[in-house]
């Protein structure tokens, strides 16, 4: 059985704590980067102001770059499909925990 690990992140300034497989702590991790990546490039764009729309876009951009690479190198569906269903559990998670203001 797979040990379930605390991870500790932080997406749009805010810290949560997201439960994940040791052996994957570190893909977390690196997809936290990427989301923050691609939140930080959204921002700066300057175009979309409110908090759960900059996620929305940063994770749609994710989820399309994941997907042009799938069909350029051959991701077995089912890895992409649980690679996407992670991204999405961990955006609504982080949404559901920001306030409904907007800023």
């Amino acid at each position: 059985m797979n040990q379930i690990v605390q991870v500790d992140v932080d997406i749009m300034s805010r810290q949560f704590k997201i439960g994940a497989p040791a052996e994957e702590k570190e893909t977390l991790i690196q997809a936290i980067d990427l989301l923050n990546q691609k939140i930080k490039t959204v921002k700066e764009s300057g175009k979309i102001v409110e908090s759960d729309k900059i996620l929305i876009m940063a994770a749609l951009n994710v989820v399309h770059d994941l997907l042009k690479m799938s069909m350029q190198n051959g991701l077995a569906i089912g890895e992409f499909e649980r690679k996407i269903n992670d991204m999405l559990q961990v955006s609504e998670r982080a949404l559901a925990k920001l306030p409904n203001t907007q800023e």
